[in-house]
């Protein structure tokens, strides 16, 4: 789950990731998320521990952003056209 209780750290967060999220916004997220992210894993993951716990965030969030988007969305399409039988 993406919550931290730390608000301040939170708010710091926040702030970062506007700056990159808008970024991406006007150049596109096609290659320059992967370079994002490639970039933070060769800074921050030196020892396999970290960067297990960097791929299990990494799953982590999008199992939770497949939770949030996706499925209301299948849901939807099964009510209008019924589900695989």
């Amino acid at each position: 789950m993406p919550y931290i209780p730390d608000y301040a750290l939170r708010i710091q967060l926040d702030l970062i990731s506007d700056k990159l999220i808008n970024v991406l916004k006007v150049k596109g997220i096609t290659g320059n998320l992967n370079y994002f992210i490639f970039r933070t894993i060769k800074h921050l993951c030196k020892r396999y521990a970290n960067y297990a716990h960097f791929k299990g965030d990494l799953l982590e969030a999008l199992t939770e952003s497949d939770r949030r988007h996706l499925a209301p969305y299948e849901d939807k399409k099964i009510k209008e056209n019924g589900d695989v039988k």
